[in-house]
């Protein structure tokens, strides 16, 4: 069964593969601020490396079945 997703509140990403569309980077969302009446929920995203990209939702995306196989397994 899949988690119910709820992008106008961020509810249910937290722990999902992401991938920034700027930089390509795949990571999982670790932090989720929920967004608020006219504001979108913020999330961070912990990367392989180990460093944070931080952004409003719509700056991230869901991988690519090849960009989820060469996420490195915990």
């Amino acid at each position: 069964m899949s988690k119910s997703k709820n992008p106008a509140t961020g509810e249910g990403y937290l722990g999902e593969v992401m991938v920034h569309r700027i930089s390509r980077a795949v990571g999982v969302v670790e932090n989720v601020a929920e967004g608020r009446t006219g504001w979108p929920p913020q999330i961070t995203l912990k990367l392989a490396d180990g460093t944070l990209k931080k952004g409003k939702l719509s700056d991230f995306r869901e991988p690519t079945s090849t960009e989820r196989s060469h996420l490195p397994s915990p």
